[in-house]
């Protein structure tokens, strides 16, 4: 009994391995071997100049709550230009893992010696207000989304609370990095 359930196991290992290997169109991954996000932190450094801001991270909720943390990775950079009046945060997003370029900019409403405050006036279909406050004295930046206006809409209950997310500074990385073919026919094509 246990030599035949051996052989079975051995059997089905050598065809696992043979469906992993095959070229089938989908290839089968080994738990162990997929990628996963990690985060690589650093000190944050906010670059101020004369009129100009810079920062890099990547953010992360001030909230413990698991409601209340982003539903993927998001890579940011953001520069403000005090004689344009704008912030700009750059974004890479993975949404489904799908990797998508994202812009946001903000109106300067103060700069000081203490740091900059702007806002977002694209406020949604849900009437969400976002403010970025980045203080050069604590080096931190922060952005916090916030009901502008009440709805009882049912896409837009989850955004009538305050959201707040801090800019770690660092990158995130894929681990293992994920395999590219850059010659690689797009999923579908023959």
């Amino acid at each position: 009994m246990i030599a035949h359930t051996r052989k079975q196991l051995v059997i089905m290992a050598v065809l696992l391995l043979a469906g992993c290997n095959s070229q089938t169109g989908s290839d089968v991954v080994p738990a162990q071997s997929r990628s996963k996000w990690t985060k690589v932190e650093r000190p944050l450094a906010i670059d101020v100049r004369v009129g100009y801001a810079t920062a890099e991270g990547f953010w992360q909720s001030t909230s413990p709550t698991d409601g209340k943390q982003l539903v993927s990775p998001i890579g940011v950079r953001i520069s403000c230009h005090r004689t344009e009046g704008t912030c700009r945060e750059l974004d890479a997003v993975v949404q489904f893992g799908v990797l998508k370029p994202d812009s946001v900019e903000y109106q300067i409403t103060s700069w000081s010696d203490g740091g900059v405050v702007a806002d977002d006036a694209d406020e949604g279909a849900c009437g969400i207000g976002h403010r970025l406050a980045i203080d050069f004295r604590t080096n931190s930046v922060t952005v916090t989304d916030y009901p502008k206006k009440v709805s009882s809409s049912e896409f837009c209950k989850p955004y009538q609370d305050a959201n707040s997310y801090v800019l770690h500074g660092g990158h995130l990385v894929a681990y293992p990095p994920p395999t590219w073919n850059a010659l690689a026919k797009p999923e579908g094509k023959q």
